[in-house]
């Protein structure tokens, strides 16, 4: 194995860990656009690997590796805090801007089913931006105004 398995999966990490501005913009006006900027800001970082499919399988294991040693730096008290928002995360913007990717499915897949066994009760479907972004309701005062 070369450095290009260790260096993406540093991306991947910070592409989930560094998540408060991301989940913030988890809304029906700003997620579009915040997507489109996540999108264009990660993605050059995962297109050389993706390009190399026999990498991906100790990608997602590496990466699945660094997520949880994120959490053991995190005070007991935060990190189902941590847990939570990663797998925001990992739902809103990684696996639906992976999906998107030309080869990317796999490596969303791969990631996801290496979640699913470590954590199980945790476990996650990927998303999909199309059905995330029609997912959004149109409420006022906290009542729904209409559905489609």
């Amino acid at each position: 194995m070369n450095n290009l398995v260790p260096s993406c999966a540093a991306a991947l990490l910070e592409a989930v860990q560094d998540n408060k501005l991301w989940i913030k913009r988890f809304t029906k006006k700003e997620y579009a656009a915040a997507f489109q900027e996540y999108a264009s800001r990660f993605g050059p970082r995962f297109q050389e690997v993706l390009n190399r499919p026999e990498e991906l399988p100790a990608l997602a294991e590496d990466f699945l590796d660094g997520i949880a040693a994120g959490w053991k730096r995190q005070r007991p008290w935060n990190r189902t805090v941590a847990m939570m928002d990663e797998k925001q995360m990992m739902v809103t913007y990684l696996s639906p801007m992976l999906l998107k990717m030309e080869g990317g499915e796999r490596l969303a897949d791969l990631v996801r089913d290496g979640w699913a066994a470590r954590w199980p009760k945790e476990a996650y479907q990927n998303g999909v931006y199309e059905e995330l972004l029609d997912g959004f309701r149109s409420t006022f005062l906290g009542l729904e105004l209409f559905r489609r």
